[in-house]
């Protein structure tokens, strides 16, 4: 026994030394992977500063470029935050001792890449401050730092990803023998002490035979249960303890790489699938679908107002925005659908079904039933959504590109709707390349041009205004609608440069004509987005001899009166107003919030949208809702106004209203001559007249 026991001793102090040098291996493991793992973080830190910057100087300078006013706190918050981001880039740890080459060059080539890039965006942000024409030749070099910097990044992490696991993978090793050392000591001990008392059993071999248990599952990947013998003073339980180091230590290198996993194929803030992944994944079903028949959906997706939500509510009320619209996508699709975002408010969801476009669009069904629902939410979710279904042979970048076809569609449509691509989109989408190309010449060329339609008083029926009409006749196209290039031109930025053309022409116009006539003119709602904008109308009508009290100003009941810039339209009104011009609300009716608009500012006139007067006499709820217009009208001192007049009979239930003008193909069509409307053959028509610069066809 006395031999046996000092047997155990020798054996005992062997395991123990044992046990200390596991424990010491897996302490200087634990602490090398959670070095490694805040080099990890910091890049991530850093990656994350990087794409905010990218994406405040990339808005900032777009909106500069398209000659929107920045506010100078904006500059000098951008230019801070470029500062802060070279800074950054420079102090942050990089802990490049433990990564060997080539991944710590890649590490120290990446800290220059970040200053070099916030350099040349403190350049691009100079440029876009001061000379906001050259924006667009300054973008190349700052492109090009974006991209070396989040090459070099990327390598950068899976140098420190390699090393994480090449050093748990080599403390693994090295543990499987220190392991297997300590299962042989414990076999010895067993074979010695087995004619020991039951003592020695219950003290000695039970443990050692439970520790044994744990190492085998946690070999295989079990060892989840609890390791026994923790709290022992012996030589066990500094081994239990150093096993139970060694487990913590690989299950946080096993989390470290399943995070690292996540983050370069999801989405920070929302948890979804990123582009990356979103483009594998689309790649791989185009594949395998010519395999199975099965057809691929495409889905572009855009939240509708996300900037207003922005202006409105601030980031963080934008970032609970995308994370509510992710939900809601995400509570639709079926679990083998692939919900993405794409970056900023874009998302994208990849479908594959046997039965399209049926599967598409019951999908589509689930969607806009969701964002239903949140409609009396804060942050109501609005989405405009694009679908494209591939065909054979296309590839992952050509099915995205005929989704986002369709989404613009669906957004000139009116947003919050969807559309599906067909090949009638292409051509509209290849027309509208075609005229936004042509557009910027129109005005240089002398292709516009105004056509004027007589507004009469209802009872006597004399002209007492012309509403001018926006025409372009394209030398090869012939005449363009507007309904088709006024969108054109709000999406491309020329809207402004025609809406001054048109400010001036029709006053220009309105300079020839008897004093005592009227000018309307019918703003477009990008124009507001200008501040001089009222400015602008009141030194054209100086430059032109008009009075202002001539001037009607016209708005759309549309979202110029609506969402993020309502204040600004209403302050550009009231300025207008102030100079002594008169306020009018056109198509009065087809809005969302014709008497919330009314209550915000006082109008001098409304005009009656022609959908309802063309229903007049077939409808009796069209009839109602005229007769009320009016009735409204009358009770706040305003001057109703009737569009589409072109029958005797809606003339006179007009009448019989009370409305005091009308408007339509009764009194008069448009033409471009204001003598046409003098010969007019209609009796009791007169040319005492105004006009009005819009951009629509006419009544």
């Amino acid at each position: 026994m006395s031999i046996a026991c000092a047997t155990v001793i020798v054996l005992a102090l062997g395991l123990l030394a044992i046990g200390l040098s596991v424990g010491n291996k897996i302490h200087q493991a634990d602490l090398r992977i959670t070095l490694l793992s805040d080099a990890l973080r910091v890049e991530d830190r850093l990656d994350r500063a990087q794409r905010r910057l990218r994406i405040d100087v990339g808005d900032t300078t777009r909106q500069a470029e398209r000659g929107i006013p920045v506010p100078a706190t904006r500059w000098t918050r951008l230019i801070r935050q470029a500062d802060q981001f070279e800074q950054l880039s420079s102090s942050a740890a990089s802990f490049r001792t433990l990564v060997p080459d080539p991944g710590r060059m890649t590490i120290l080539e990446t800290r220059r890449d970040a200053v070099d890039f916030a350099r040349t965006s403190k350049t691009l942000i100079a440029v876009a401050r001061t000379e906001p024409s050259r924006v667009k030749a300054m973008m190349p070099p700052f492109l090009d730092a974006l991209r070396v910097l989040e090459t070099n990044r990327s390598r950068a992490r899976e140098a420190i990803a390699l090393e994480i696991w090449q050093a748990a993978d080599k403390n693994q090793r090295e543990s499987r023998t220190d392991v297997l050392a300590v299962l042989l000591g414990g076999l010895v001990i067993v074979a010695i002490i087995f004619g020991m008392t039951l003592w020695l059993r219950r003290n000695l071999l039970l443990p050692i035979t439970a520790i044994a248990a744990r190492l085998r599952e946690f070999k295989v990947g079990e060892g989840d249960g609890g390791i026994p013998g923790l709290a022992r003073a012996d030589e066990l339980g500094d081994l239990a303890r150093g096993l139970s180091e060694y487990r913590s230590a690989v299950e946080s290198r096993r989390t470290a790489e399943r995070r690292a996993e996540f983050l370069a194929h999801h989405d920070m803030l929302t948890g979804l699938a990123n582009r990356l992944l979103f483009e594998s994944r689309l790649a791989h079903e185009l594949s395998r679908s010519m395999r199975t028949g099965d057809v691929v959906a495409v889905f572009a997706i855009d939240l509708d107002a996300f900037k207003a939500i922005n202006d409105r509510l601030g980031h963080a009320g934008g970032d609970r925005a995308l994370k509510r619209a992710a939900q809601l996508l995400s509570l639709c699709v079926r679990a083998d659908d692939l919900v993405a975002r794409i970056g900023g408010d874009e998302f994208a969801i990849i479908q594959v079904a046997q039965s399209q476009p049926a599967a598409a669009e019951a999908l589509l069904s689930r969607i806009y039933r969701k964002t239903a629902e949140s409609a009396d939410d804060d942050t109501a979710i609005r989405m405009s959504i694009g679908v494209a279904l591939a065909e054979p042979g296309q590839s992952g970048e050509e099915v995205h590109e005929l989704a986002d076809v369709a989404l613009y569609r669906a957004k000139a449509d009116g947003r919050n709707t969807a559309r599906f691509f067909n090949k009638h989109l292409k051509e509209e989408e290849n027309l509208r390349l075609r005229l936004a190309r042509d557009l910027d010449q129109a005005i240089a060329e002398e292709q516009l041009h105004l056509a004027f339609q007589p507004i009469a008083d209802t009872a006597s029926m004399r002209i007492v205004g012309y509403e001018a009409l926006l025409r372009w006749h394209h030398p090869l196209l012939g005449d363009i609608a507007p309904e088709v290039f006024v969108p054109v031109a709000e999406s491309t930025g020329l809207i402004k440069p025609i809406g001054s053309w048109v400010i001036d022409r029709a006053m220009a116009t309105a300079s020839t004509w008897d004093p005592t006539l009227s000018l309307a003119i019918n703003l477009s709602p990008l124009q507001f987005r200008s501040p001089g904008l009222a400015a602008e109308i009141h030194d054209a009508a100086l430059h032109w001899g008009i009075a202002l009290d001539r001037l009607d100003v016209e708005v759309t009941e549309s979202a110029t009166l609506l969402g993020f810039q309502r204040e600004n339209v209403l302050t550009i009104l009231k300025a207008l107003r102030g100079y002594g011009a008169k306020i009018v609300m056109d198509d009065f009716g087809t809005g969302h919030s014709s008497l919330s608009n009314l209550k915000e500012f006082t109008f001098d006139k409304i005009k009656i949208d022609r959908s309802f007067v063309a229903a007049m006499q077939t409808q009796t709820s069209a009839a109602l809702i005229v007769k009320a217009t009016i009735g409204l009208g009358k009770s706040l001192g305003l001057t109703i106004v009737a569009e589409g007049v072109e029958t005797e009979a809606q003339l006179a239930d007009l009448r019989q209203c009370g409305c005091d003008q009308v408007q339509g193909f009764l009194v008069g069509a448009p033409s471009r001559r204001m003598d046409d409307h003098a010969r007019s053959e209609r009796p009791g028509i007169s040319a005492d007249a105004g006009a009005s610069a819009i951009y629509r066809t006419g009544n």
